[in-house]
């Protein structure tokens, strides 16, 4: 069975609940559905998203690193109590590290005590091997999160590492899960001790959140979170995280999980199968704990008229029946050309899809 909602003009309409919101401050908007975390009002764009981009070309990851941080934050800042701003502290001249600048993301020296990254004469044990002069930490970002009356109530930080390094002579070395570990829990006191200091808004009672994201050199996915911890006053207490995106599809998700990749398999053959013009079906997959949670998937069509696009969402929405787990939200994306004509969603413990389109 399936529910068809009509779209307006644009896609931001879908599932419009305006639900969970914190009240009726004018400093905040109202979430797109209940339980999503507020941007406070007015919005104001940080300079590190040029610095972000930067970093990190492929926006799928960027998107996923900060989303994810989200996500995780949401069990120590209630959504329904605060809002977020980004990057309200560490602004692009504290992070950047490039021609000599003293930043964050840079090596540690002398002129740079607070350089994240080891020093260029400091031999790095990844666990295979050292490297001298390795570059661990790829970028940081910021989520600040504010109570209806603009005061600050924490923060969430997303360390960003390399999964591999390479010394000078071009000799790649994998980081341990271990090795990672312990840069993270040096690198996240001494973070948040600079924190504290360098700014008088964050005292030893904000509480502060950091995750830690490791991204896949393979090509085959988009990485996702290992560690966290929090740290109240001073201290922290650590755990281990087993999050990744997998890219949909790919030889690493038919070794994972088989299942899946055959469904898959058979679902773009019925895709493909509608027009005559090739129809591209491509996604990712996020496990949590080696278990499929979400499934996103894209579909590029090349259909002429209505009728034709048509077929092809139609087509999409009963082959999501070929997905038979109820243990993972399905998101399907389906694009004509340049223009999204559909979406479909089948939520966790549902067989019942949820389709939103143009026509």
């Amino acid at each position: 069975m399936h529910r068809t909602v009509k779209l307006l003009t644009s896609f931001l309409v879908i599932s419009l609940c305006l639900s969970g919101c914190m009240g009726t401050s004018t400093n905040d908007t109202l979430a797109l559905q209940a339980g999503d975390y507020v941007a406070m009002l007015p919005f104001e764009s940080s300079d590190t998203r040029v610095k972000h981009v930067g970093l990190i070309s492929d926006q799928d990851i960027r998107i996923e690193i900060e989303s994810g941080l989200m996500d995780l934050s949401k069990q120590y800042f209630d959504p329904s109590s605060v809002g977020y701003r980004t990057h309200t502290f560490l602004d692009f001249d504290e992070l950047d590290a490039t021609d000599g600048s003293r930043g964050l993301l840079g090596t540690l020296r002398d002129d740079n005590p607070n350089g994240l990254n080891p020093s260029r004469d400091e031999a790095f044990d990844t666990g295979n091997g050292e490297v001298t002069g390795a570059t661990i930490l790829v970028d940081i970002y910021e989520l600040d999160w504010y109570n209806t009356n603009d005061n600050l109530r924490g923060i969430s930080l997303a360390l960003v590492v390399n999964d591999e390094v390479e010394d000078d002579a071009g000799n790649t070395y994998e980081i341990t899960k271990e090795k990672l570990q312990n840069y993270i829990e040096v690198t996240a006191g001494k973070l948040v001790n600079y924190m504290r200091e360098r700014f008088n808004d964050i005292s030893a009672r904000i509480p502060i959140y950091i995750a830690a994201y490791s991204l896949d050199s393979s090509q085959e996915s988009l990485g996702g979170y290992f560690y966290e911890g929090m740290f109240e006053g001073s201290s922290g207490s650590y755990n281990s995280l087993d999050e990744e995106w997998i890219l949909v599809p790919s030889t690493q998700l038919t070794t994972d999980d088989p299942t899946t990749a055959e469904q898959f398999n058979t679902f773009k053959e019925d895709i493909q199968n509608v027009l005559p013009d090739y129809t591209y079906v491509t996604g990712k997959a996020k496990y949590e704990n080696g278990n499929l949670v979400k499934l996103q998937l894209d579909i590029t069509s090349h259909g002429k008229t209505a009728g034709e696009i048509l077929a092809v969402c139609q087509t999409a929405n009963s082959s999501l029946s070929v997905f038979t787990s109820t243990d993972c939200e399905y998101q399907i994306t389906i694009t004509n050309d340049d223009t999204v004509y559909a979406m479909i969603n089948r939520d966790i413990d549902s067989t019942e899809t949820n389709v939103n389109t143009r026509f």
